[in-house]
């Protein structure tokens, strides 16, 4: 399965080959293309693709999340083709995934720092600097912070009475 991403123009491409395994294309030879949407088994999109040297292609935009595929309808005597395709949001990407779980593993306290500290007159840490980080490594050396953080805090005297920690740009 392809996975892809909302609102973003994609080129489908394929070609025909022929019972000898070489490139068929040339006046005459035409692929056709649907876009079914494989909950409902709708019909998003049809038409022909158009040919470019010996490919077969055709932009396409996906303004819907969802499981689709498209079948590629090729001339009698030529094997026809599917493919299955999966559309995200792009907040669904496996990068900002794997961001996001990185800064959620950091801020529970794995490859942490905190760095800069101040305090008040009675001790009370009053703001810092955290970082998170992918690696051991990187967290001695201060080096590829995942993220960093302002962390605040207000105390009355010895009483802690707010405490935040913002992401930093």
């Amino acid at each position: 399965m392809i996975t892809l991403y909302k609102n973003y123009t994609y080129y489908f491409e394929s070609s025909i080959i022929d019972i000898d395994g070489d490139f068929a294309y040339g006046s005459g030879i035409t692929m056709d293309y649907e876009i079914i949407k494989s909950s409902d088994e709708s019909l998003i999109d049809s038409g022909s693709m158009a040919q470019v040297g010996n490919i077969y292609k055709v932009p396409y935009t996906f303004t819907q999340t969802g499981e689709y595929r498209i079948e590629y309808t090729t001339p009698l005597g030529y094997s026809n083709g599917m493919e299955e395709i999966l559309v995200l949001e792009e907040s669904q990407s496996p990068e900002i995934i794997v961001e996001k779980l990185n800064r959620i593993l950091g801020l529970s306290q794995e490859n942490y720092r905190v760095l800069n500290p101040v305090y008040d007159r009675f001790h009370n840490l009053v703001s810092s600097i955290i970082k998170i980080y992918p690696t051991s490594a990187d967290v001695d050396a201060d080096t590829n912070a995942t993220a960093s953080y302002q962390l605040t805090a207000t105390y009355n005297k010895t009483l802690m009475s707010s405490y935040k920690v913002n992401l930093l740009p």
